[in-house]
């Protein structure tokens, strides 16, 4: 009899053997519907993210140029605890950023076409052909607080002022405003204003005397003289749209020259509503250009920002409307609309701030 030796097997393995086509065909299956898996969420997850970045870029510009613009407006018209409505500004300063405190401290326009700066301040300066058409210009004046402090007794002489401070935030022939609760004046330093001593001579003054002998109980002001603007970057986005931004312009004190910031970026539109109160005591909201509206009677205003993100993170052109105050925004191509947005496919987003003027209210 043959005993087979242990561990010896009746059958030999088939080294050769391997995967059969249908084994093959169906693996392959599986792998490229992985692989389409993994790069649909990979897609999907990619445009989440760009959309979710694009959204809080607009969102924290929003938020910038809101507060900035804000900031402005509701101090226009200040003047220390001198009330404007009642305690007309005393200006001795030559060329000064305004004749008119009470009627200049608050201005705006619609930008209609090339002649909207005619008969003011900016006709001929950069603002008047650099704001987009469609958008609006706000000008705010107001007393801007320093670090600065009224020394020196100058009670029943209306001499020198003396001050301390950071005096380098100031230079000779700056404009000035200094006021206590009862009297308010704008004059320019003819001294060098970091020896501590301020002189209001005439040769830069209509008059080298202030309207009163003013003490250490008196504020000492940086006048602010800006105005806001949308206007063309000169950059483009990545389809060749142009990229716009919200500018500021401010009146330097150096003989009345200007000086233009580009503040943020995205900015495309700006609309704004002035709420002028009535002799009835009700107060409406129009657009600047109005016919009758008298500006120095607006307590409140509304701004409004049409904002994008120059990434075009959208699948589809944009052809939504957006409702700025007293203006709808439209696509461009529709059919009679006054201000249209490029039908691209970046992402647009509107905000708007009801701003209360707090010397008027």
């Amino acid at each position: 009899m043959n005993i087979p030796k242990y561990g010896a097997s009746k059958h030999k393995l088939n080294l050769s053997s391997g995967l059969s086509l249908i084994e093959l065909l169906i693996a392959l299956a599986l792998s490229a519907t992985l692989i389409v898996g993994v790069i649909t969420v990979y897609l999907d997850s990619n445009q989440t993210s760009r959309l979710s970045a694009s959204l809080a870029k607009i969102q924290e510009s929003g938020r910038i140029a809101t507060e900035i613009i804000a900031r402005d407006v509701r101090m226009a018209g200040f003047q220390g605890c001198a009330d404007p409505n009642s305690v007309a500004m005393n200006i001795i300063a030559n060329d000064p950023p305004t004749a008119d405190f009470f009627e200049s401290t608050l201005l705006g326009w619609e930008v209609g076409g090339a002649s909207w700066a005619n008969g003011t301040s900016f006709s001929g300066e950069a603002i008047e052909t650099a704001a987009r058409v469609g958008s609006d210009v706000i000008a705010i004046q107001r007393g801007d607080m320093v670090p600065i402090q009224v020394t020196g007794n100058m009670t029943n002489t209306n001499a020198n002022i003396q001050v301390s401070g950071q005096l380098s935030l100031f230079q000779k022939n700056d404009a000035v405003l200094i006021s206590d609760c009862e009297n308010a004046d704008l004059f320019r330093i003819t001294s060098t204003p970091t020896s501590g001593t301020w002189a209001h001579a005439s040769n830069v003054n209509t008059s080298n005397r202030l309207s009163q002998a003013y003490n250490e109980t008196a504020r000492i002001m940086r006048f602010s003289s800006t105005a806001y603007f949308v206007a063309d970057t000169g950059r483009e986005d990545l389809a060749g749209n142009p990229i716009f931004a919200l500018y500021r312009q401010r009146e330097t004190n150096a003989g009345g020259a200007f000086v233009i910031d580009e503040l943020v970026e995205g900015v495309e539109s700006m609309q704004i509503l002035y709420g002028e109160r009535l002799s009835s005591d009700n107060i409406r909201y129009v657009p600047g250009g109005t016919s009758g509206l008298d500006m120095r009677n607006v307590v409140a205003v509304k701004v409004g920002l049409l904002i994008s993100d120059a990434e075009r993170v959208q699948t589809a052109p944009d052809q939504q409307s957006y409702q700025l105050p007293g203006q709808l925004i439209q696509p461009a191509g529709t059919t009679g609309a006054s201000v249209t947005h490029p039908a691209d496919n970046r992402i647009r987003r509107t905000f708007e701030s009801t701003i209360n003027i707090r010397n008027r209210t």
